[in-house]
């Protein structure tokens, strides 16, 4: 399970899978689409770009390749 912790508002953002990113920040929950069309909770707001970050189109593994050796 990927969480990641904004870092200016102190949000967590937990990938749920199939697009879809749970969101919480001081006591709010709110379920966000990766585009950031709201489904759920109460929290209605959340940051575009994280959202599309964690559960957005993902690139193929092929296209994956570390750069640094």
């Amino acid at each position: 399970m990927t969480v990641l912790k904004h870092p200016i508002s102190g949000a967590t953002y937990t990938l749920m899978g199939n697009g879809l990113v749970e969101v919480e920040n001081n006591g709010l929950k709110g379920t966000f689409a990766f585009n950031g069309q709201y489904q759920s909770g109460d929290l209605r707001q959340a940051d575009p770009h994280m959202l599309l970050w964690m559960a957005g189109p993902q690139l193929p593994d092929e296209f994956n390749v570390r750069r640094n050796r």
